[in-house]
């Protein structure tokens, strides 16, 4: 029979060792993995696409998960800086943006950039891949 002493080190043992299996393991992955692209640029704003995150589903749609940051035009210091789902109609020249963790399948309301620079060469440079 177990006594409660021997099985409360068995289960802290076990929890270590999953501890530590999950903290060395070669198969994590952080923001910090991720080597940013620069596809689009203004004086004060970047669009950055994960190249690694390129998907193209069976309508032709692409998806891209990109990074907008914002910097004060006097220091160059990033001021704002979000991450998010792009998905791009290529053919038609069209955009929408969802949260990262969104579906390409959801999209209902297609975003025309007309005078956005920064959107027009995000979505040019993005479906040149």
């Amino acid at each position: 029979m177990i006594t409660p002493k021997n099985y409360l080190r068995q289960v802290l043992i076990s929890c270590v060792i999953v501890s530590l299996i999950f903290l060395f393991s070669p198969f994590t992955s952080s923001a910090e993995d991720i080597e940013w692209m620069e596809v689009s640029k203004t004086s004060n704003e970047f669009i950055f696409i994960d190249p690694n995150s390129i998907n193209y589903n069976n309508r032709g749609f692409l998806s891209v998960i990109t990074k907008y940051s914002k910097v004060n035009p006097e220091d160059q210091k990033i001021i704002n800086t979000d991450s998010f789902l792009m998905a791009i109609d290529c053919e038609n020249r069209l955009f929408t943006k969802l949260p990262v963790n969104g579906q390409i399948k959801r999209v209902t309301n297609w975003e025309n950039p007309k005078n956005d620079i920064l959107i027009k060469r995000t979505i040019i440079n993005s479906c040149s891949y």
